[in-house]
């Protein structure tokens, strides 16, 4: 071979070796992709994720159907119980009143009534009895089919109970009372004749729902595992037809072009098939790259970089910066441990105020705060924002010993300034830069302690009357050509 086909040879090789570093490094990419997904996920796999979606919707249906369906079944049956009960009651005052007022003629018609209506068998009645006017026992039974004695007189608490029940439905527990006051008219007049009570429960009630409450579970509960069995089979499945997908990836980052067995006809299968097309036009494109010239493959690797290029705008803002004067000196005296608490104490409570205000932290440089203020009524915002920081800041350095020498000066500033992400491709921040930003920082660096000094451009936008200010006067600030006009707000006075 001459040295020109040697050297086109050694050219063609070196073509395809750079396409076969190109998806490499996609694949790499792609891995760590993946394994940051996975760690944000703590790490569950797709299998595990599809089985813990499936138990939290399933056991959530469940706890559903336990807790607040039976819940709503517990209501009715309560609701139909005590409908009957009420029904029965009522029917037995009108036997008894009339009984009560024949005195011990008509007692066996009532005791064989009450007898009935146990023997009904009416789930949850407890105990059903008549007192007459003189607090004597007229009939009395349980559910024990215990009887008390026609000359049996009630207590004194028992009389009271009834006198306070009477004609009210009492719950107490899961035992509910109820009590009638009876009267019986004769020539035209009502006259008392005694009491009437019956007690049920509705523990039977409870029962029931419980009882169906632990079918429910043990029937869901199985059927739980049973579906959690075979979804768990059918996601290994799925995840393992992922995972062919996914080593394919990695032999096309080694260089090895093998297509993937295409199986079934679904969304996976559909996926693999345009795997292997694209796998295979980039192992054409590979055999093809011996044909095409250096110059096009150039482009196309420029073309294919990430420049990151950061754009710009130009924006009106109002700019505050915030200085604790004699913080250097505090810093020099006092230990490490007990200046960085102080300070973040001093700049939480300026940004509590400057958030409040409607200001947008920018950056924090030492004990300096930048602070950029946007919209409508930005530049009395700002001000409000200073004078209130002066206002909170100052009695806590009168009344602590720890801050006795520290005070705060600001300076604030207004116009069009450039925003945007500035910074390196590992650290960027999105900051104002510009004049407005640089003489409002100046504006807080000639500022006194406790004073507020503010642009002309500032105070032209504040409402008149709004906030008191000095006579202007001219300073002529660092790097700048003219002096500036200041003002001085005057809060002190205002307060």
């Amino acid at each position: 071979m001459t040295q020109q086909q040697l050297d086109r040879q050694k050219l063609e090789e070196e073509q395809i070796e750079a396409e076969i570093g190109l998806l490499r490094a996609w694949q790499s990419n792609l891995n760590a992709a993946l394994r940051r997904q996975q760690e944000s996920f703590v790490r569950l796999t797709l299998q595990k994720k599809y089985l813990l979606t499936f138990s939290s919707i399933f056991l959530a249906a469940l706890s559903y159907i336990i807790f607040e369906i039976f819940a709503s079944e517990k209501e009715e049956l309560i609701r139909l119980s005590e409908k009957n009960f009420m029904t029965t009651f009522q029917t037995m005052n009108s036997i008894g009143a009339e009984a009560l007022s024949t005195g011990d003629q008509d007692k066996l018609v009532l005791r064989a009534f009450v007898r009935e209506v146990f023997n009904s068998k009416l789930d949850g009645l407890e105990e059903i009895f008549f007192l007459d006017a003189q607090r004597q026992f007229y009939v009395y039974q349980n559910v024990r089919g215990e009887e008390i004695s026609d000359t049996a007189v009630a207590s004194d608490s028992l009389w009271n109970a009834l006198e306070l029940q009477a004609d009210e439905k009492v719950k107490i527990g899961n035992k509910i009372y109820l009590t009638k006051k009876l009267f019986y008219e004769a020539n035209g007049q009502n006259i008392f004749v005694g009491y009437s009570r019956l007690l049920f429960t509705i523990d039977h009630i409870n029962e029931l729902v419980e009882r169906k409450q632990r079918q429910v579970l043990i029937i869901g509960s199985t059927g739980f595992l049973v579906a959690l069995v075979i979804l768990g089979i059918v996601t290994a499945l799925f995840v393992k037809r992922v995972q062919i997908l996914n080593n394919g990836t990695k032999q096309v980052s080694k260089g090895i072009f093998e297509p993937l067995p295409v199986k079934g006809n679904d969304e996976i299968s559909e996926l693999t098939d345009s795997f292997n097309k694209m796998m295979i036009a980039v192992k054409e494109r590979l055999m093809m790259s011996r044909y095409v010239s250096q110059t096009t493959l150039g482009m196309i690797r420029k073309a294919g970089v990430d420049d990151a290029v950061q754009d710009g705008l130009k924006e009106e803002i109002c700019v505050l910066f915030s200085d604790v004067r004699g913080f250097t000196a505090f810093a020099e005296v006092n230990e490490p441990q007990y200046v960085i608490a102080r300070l973040n104490r001093l700049l939480n409570l300026q940004v509590e105020i400057i958030k409040r205000y409607g200001g947008d932290i920018d950056k924090f440089v030492g004990d300096e705060v930048m602070a950029v203020f946007r919209g409508s009524a930005k530049e009395q915002r700002a001000v409000a924002a200073a004078v209130a920081i002066q206002e909170k800041l100052q009695p806590i350095f009168k009344a602590e010993e720890a801050f006795s020498r520290l005070r705060i000066g600001i300076g604030i500033n207004s116009g069009v300034a450039v925003t945007g992400n500035i910074g390196s491709a590992e650290r960027m921040d999105f900051t104002a830069i510009g004049d407005v930003v640089n003489t409002a920082a100046r504006l807080c660096s000639v500022a006194k302690a406790d004073e507020i000094l503010i642009a002309e451009e500032v105070a032209n936008h504040l409402p008149k009357g709004s906030v008191m200010l000095s006579e202007p006067f001219t300073l002529l600030l660092k790097n700048k050509l003219y002096a500036v006009t200041i003002y001085r707000v005057l809060y002190d006075e205002v307060s």
